[in-house]
């Protein structure tokens, strides 16, 4: 899903995206409740708003990250 979210990344300047090595930042993982990978997680102002699990395309991934 790397590409995927690279590709997006780069279309969208009002979004950050961050990718974190569950394997390296167990902590992090554990934090946020991430059990199965891939799973996208949206903040906005320092909370979670929405959260995604599994494979998405392009499409999905920009609106998801627009919701």
């Amino acid at each position: 899903m790397g590409p995927v979210v690279s590709s997006v990344a780069e279309e969208l300047d009002t979004v950050d995206f961050y990718y974190v090595d569950v394997d390296k930042s167990s902590d992090l993982a554990q934090e946020f409740g991430v059990q199965s990978i891939p799973t996208l997680v949206l903040i906005k102002d320092g909370e979670e708003v929405e959260r995604s699990i599994g494979f998405m395309s392009e499409e999905p991934v920009k609106e998801f990250a627009l919701s």
